[in-house]
């Protein structure tokens, strides 16, 4: 498979509302609406793209222990309840791709865009981030328009 086409930028600092999730990544949208929900309950004003944070190699990783955090970026916060939160995401120097294709094969895009990078000279700061267009369209990994993955040179 040819390697996906990968742009650098630098992802601003943001405020998100988020929830933690262990468990199979297909599940995560699930999440994601149960916060938009909290969020709307709370009158937290969404301000960007939600995403997806995803931890591990699923091919490594039982489904049952995957971690995964679904994050909306918000304009202002309100108290932490349960288990929702807010938190603050410093600014990255992020590596850019899309994947292209059925979301069951979102590996083969995930693993040449992550093994392209440390071939590249680049150590991986942190979890891939997978954007989404909306709430609903967030189903696991692969259903995302674009990854962005935070990044130094080392």
């Amino acid at each position: 498979m040819a390697s996906p086409e990968v742009t650098f930028t630098r992802a601003p600092k943001m405020q998100v509302a988020y929830v933690e999730w262990r468990g199979p990544y297909e599940k995560i949208g699930e999440q994601m609406r149960r916060l938009k929900e909290w969020m709307d309950q709370k009158g937290v004003e969404q301000r960007g793209y939600p995403f997806c944070m995803f931890y591990d190699n699923p091919g490594e990783t039982p489904a049952a222990d995957l971690r995964s955090v679904a994050c909306i970026p918000v304009a202002r916060t309100t108290e932490p309840q349960g288990e929702f939160g807010f938190k603050d995401l410093p600014e990255a120097d992020v590596a850019e791709t899309r994947h292209e294709g059925p979301p069951e094969e979102f590996a083969r895009t995930y693993g040449p865009f992550l093994e392209g990078l440390l071939r590249g000279g680049y150590r991986l700061e942190g979890p891939a981030r997978e954007y989404f267009m909306s709430v609903a369209d967030v189903r696991g990994p692969g259903t995302g328009f674009v990854i962005r993955q935070p990044i130094s040179k080392k």
